[in-house]
């Protein structure tokens, strides 16, 4: 088994034309990295076609005369894309294992996140759950909180609850006081990310325990760093590292992360470069120093200034902020979403007692409107903080943003432009009234009406930056003295 190689041919599926890539089985953790754009999740997600039934049309489209082929062993699987549907067919038996846990947009953890099944588990009572076995929540606390008991009063739901909710796969809820339970969907996505690997290697582990047929296991993770902040990141990695060794199992991962390049041995560190012919290229063995250099000296950490936010909305909101009102001109900016405004906070620490900036770069910290007033208190407790400075979004968030505009104290401005403008298949007051019946809970953070404004504009072919840019754009013409307290905080941090 230490031999076996799986060899994998890309052809015409998203930005790759042609790529040959071989996943070598034996125990450990790899890395496959690259700048944006050069194909890493494309080339994680085909790999795990191999052994996961994913919905190809939603992750690949339909792209002319494409193909995913595997063979392993002598045993051939393969996918075929016409332009219009995709096929599979396979020869011999393929003996493969594993996992594949997707990005932002992809993966088991968003499941059963429909507003029904969500509403239901709201109203879960005690005696429908049963306590979280010791590998869940102990491995949980370590990687999060560094604290294995910090999710001790986690639960999972019974299968006989599960089944009249129509729950496709086991779910947890944490208990925060005498019936009071946060169901999973409404966990942070950190958490949501941990939870799903954990069930995945759990069942690994029993099944390799109990009966081990012999067959290698791979695991495929694309940009977890994106849910989870440093320190989380070097705990699981050092989690993961044991746990290959210790099962047999070759974890790929797809980052841009210096610190989880930094645990991975040259040998195992794929570099991803793509050419303006839509040819690939792959550097193995690679030095972190190596892939460093390339992904922040250019992209990254190498431009006059950082930008760190919450999430991806935030960054949305900052980028189109910059644009209109041209804070960018003769500077390289880039903004990096690190997760949580706890998370954010300690980035920013972590950045620069560790002087991962270059020299000259500035780093500004924006965080959204809503948490300003918990701000003072969290750095009274945590004095290492006391000396990084910041500023907020001119809103709360663009969810709370949203629903307070659409539902609390109805902006007929923004409604207007928003119905006329964007949702033209549909009629905006539809939607909303959908939205009210449908919810039956306090949706006080505004995701769930985000959730079903996002659905109905991906059902007119559109995206959310097209959402974005609308909102945003109003935000800056009518939220004049915050958009302008934040674009003097820009300018200031560039200047220092």
């Amino acid at each position: 088994m230490n031999e076996q190689v799986l060899e994998m041919k890309i052809q015409n599926v998203k930005g790759i034309k042609q790529l040959d890539f071989g996943f070598p089985l034996q125990s450990g953790i790899y890395a496959i990295t690259g700048e944006n754009g050069s194909g890493k999740s494309t080339l994680i997600s085909c790999a795990s076609s191999v052994f996961y039934q994913m919905p190809m049309i939603e992750f690949f489209g339909r792209p002319e005369d494409a193909a995913i082929n595997f063979e392993l062993n002598g045993a051939t699987r393969s996918w075929v894309c016409d332009g219009k549907t995709w096929s599979s067919s396979s020869k011999g038996s393929m003996r493969i294992n594993g996992f594949y846990e997707g990005s932002i947009v992809f993966g088991n953890r968003f499941k059963d996140t429909n507003i029904s099944v969500i509403n239901k588990l709201d109203k879960l009572k005690e005696n429908d759950l049963l306590p979280a076995r010791e590998f869940i929540y102990k491995n949980l606390g370590q990687i999060l909180k560094n604290d294995e008991d910090f999710y001790k009063e986690l639960f999972l739901v019974k299968k006989e609850s599960a089944k009249k909710m129509g729950l496709t796969r086991k779910t947890f809820c944490l208990k925060k006081g005498k019936n009071q339970f946060i169901s999973q969907p409404r966990m942070s996505t950190g958490e949501n990310l941990l939870l799903s690997i954990l069930q995945s290697l759990e069942y690994i582990f029993k099944k390799r325990t109990h009966h081990n047929d012999g067959r290698p296991c791979i695991v495929f993770l694309d940009e977890i760093e994106l849910a989870l902040h440093s320190s989380a990141l070097r705990r699981l990695v050092i989690f993961l590292k044991e746990i290959a060794e210790k099962l047999g199992l070759a974890i790929f991962f797809s980052t841009h992360s210096i610190d989880l390049l930094r645990e991975i041995k040259a040998q195992n560190i794929y570099y991803i470069s793509s050419f303006l012919d839509d040819s690939i290229m792959v550097t193995n063995p690679c030095y972190p120093a190596y892939a460093t250099r390339n992904l922040y000296g250019d992209d990254g950490y190498g431009n006059d200034m950082v930008i760190l936010v919450e999430d991806d909305l935030a960054k949305l909101i900052i980028e189109r902020l910059l644009l209109e009102k041209q804070l960018a001109n003769n500077i390289r900016i880039k903004v990096l979403p690190t997760g949580g405004w706890t998370n954010t906070i300690t980035m920013a620490y972590d950045v620069t007692t560790s002087n991962l900036l270059q020299k000259g770069t500035k780093l500004a910290i924006v965080l959204d409107r809503d948490i300003k007033e918990r701000v003072p208190e969290f750095i009274s407790t945590h004095k290492q903080y006391s000396g990084i400075k910041m500023d907020f979004l001119p809103i709360a968030s663009l969810e709370k943003y949203l629903h307070f505009k659409l539902i609390d104290n109805k902006d007929k401005k923004l409604f207007n432009i928003l119905d006329t403008y964007l949702f033209q298949k549909r009629p905006l007051y539809e939607i909303l009234k959908q939205y009210t019946k449908e919810v039956e809970v306090n949706d006080n953070d505004g995701k769930t009406l985000y959730g079903f404004l996002i659905n109905e504009v991906k059902s007119m072919r559109k995206d959310r930056e097209d959402l974005v840019d609308i909102v945003v754009k109003y935000i800056i013409e009518n939220e004049e003295e915050c958009v302008d307290e934040l674009s003097k905080y820009i300018v200031n941090k560039a200047n220092m």
